[in-house]
């Protein structure tokens, strides 16, 4: 019975946590530039902001800064897909978004790829940034010197020149691509799934797979197995229910769907001469991870 509770306890959780942000992004983001702390001050936002939008008007690639006080408990890794995903950066067709993220409190970066500049803007590229441009200029207080040196980068890199040294191997963390992180991307996958269904029966047949085939080769007694098989059902159905109905309603009323049933992007580029949201694009969690 206790394995069983802690099972029970531990799909919730992961279910619960994933449904919302462990940083709460705003909905707009309202520059490519986003600083939630204050860290630069308006000259260096503008002038990052000139430079990104120049480039997108050149390219099409989308490039966001985005500086937050903490990620309150989470993953830099977790906190940047979120980003990416509810604010879609980067073209739809083309998922040329990159992103910058920067946790002040944990002293964590992160640059982030969408799946259309991954070829590119490699692994190795995004450490050779992180530990060659920005970990020293951040060790000295230079916040604005070392995203700027980052973007510079990433611009040539994207621009086809090669800006890892011969003999560079790495010395942070790549990929990011943990057991949580593959949870939570299986999670926002079916329940986009299901969401998009015209009824709610999936999610309980969805149930009952699962806890046959914990039924069948886990090792809990009768009971709680009958017990769980009956929970994951009911759950199954509760969870595509509601998120059905959210869906539609969304659908019907033309809004925007929300990030964990696919929603992602605001806007489709530039209008006016002003920032008009990043174009929809996606990251299946390129990139790596800094600290300094």
């Amino acid at each position: 019975m206790k394995k069983f509770l802690f099972l029970v306890s531990v799909l919730s959780f992961f279910v619960l946590a994933h449904l919302s942000l462990a940083f709460d992004v705003p909905n707009r983001p309202q520059s490519f530039v986003n600083d939630f702390t204050n860290t630069l001050s308006a000259g260096d936002k503008n002038s990052l902001e000139t430079k990104i939008s120049d480039f997108e008007k050149q390219t099409s690639n989308e490039i966001a800064v985005v500086i937050i006080p903490s990620l309150d408990g989470d993953t830099v890794e977790n906190v940047a897909q979120n980003i990416f995903t509810k604010w879609g950066i980067g073209k739809k067709d083309k998922n040329n978004g990159v992103l910058i993220l920067v946790a002040m409190a944990e002293h964590k970066t992160r640059i982030h790829t969408g799946y259309g500049v991954e070829g590119d803007l490699t692994d190795l590229a995004t450490s050779y940034i992180q530990s060659e441009i920005m970990t020293p200029a951040f060790r000295e207080n230079n916040y604005y010197s070392g995203i700027n040196g980052a973007v510079d980068k990433i611009i040539e890199n994207l621009g086809g020149n090669n800006i890892v040294p011969e003999g560079y191997s790495g010395t942070e963390k790549s990929g990011g691509i943990d057991f949580e992180f593959i949870i939570f991307f299986a999670l926002q996958w079916i329940i986009a799934i299901l969401a998009r269904s015209k009824s709610w029966w999936g999610g309980g047949v969805l149930g009952a797979l699962i806890g046959g085939g914990i039924w069948l080769f886990g090792s809990f007694s009768l009971f709680s197995s009958i017990f769980l098989f009956v929970f994951l059902i009911i759950f199954g159905l509760g969870l595509d229910f509601f998120i059905s109905r959210k869906y539609q309603a969304v659908k019907n009323s033309g809004g925007h769907f929300p990030w964990w049933i696919g929603g992602g992007g605001f806007g489709g580029g530039k209008s006016g001469g002003g920032f008009g949201g990043f174009g929809g694009g996606f990251s299946g969690g390129g990139g790596s991870s800094g600290s300094w």
